[in-house]
Order: C-alpha cells, then structure tokens, then sequence
C-alpha cells in the first residue's frame, strides 16, 4: 500500500464542465423559449469541453 501512487483529484473536473454546460443551455434555451434546441446545444458543447479538459489532463 506504501508504494502505491495516489490518483489525482482532478478527474471530477470533466464531469463538472459538461453538467455546467448543460445547464447553461437549458437556461438558454428557456429563456428563449427554444428548450430542446438549447439542451441539445448544451450536451454538445458540453461534449467537447469534456473532451478538450480529459486531452489537456492526460486522463486519456
């Protein structure tokens, strides 16, 4: 256990992106009164900033 390295805490931070660009674009799409379209913008963006911050990291 001693020589076992510790994992960094820093895997959550993808996960928080995309939920906080979700949410941005269902609070987009609700004030413009386009709720589907502004979720699917969410997931999207939400997606590829996933993505970009898991590159960046190297948690691929």
């Amino acid at each position: 256990m001693a020589n076992e390295a510790k994992e960094p805490k820093r895997k959550g931070i993808s996960g928080l992106i995309f939920v906080g660009c979700l949410m941005l674009g269902f609070a987009i799409g609700f004030i413009t009164g386009q709720l589907p379209t502004g979720i699917f913008g969410g997931l999207g963006v939400g997606f590829i900033a996933m993505a970009i911050v898991r590159y960046k990291l190297g948690e691929w």
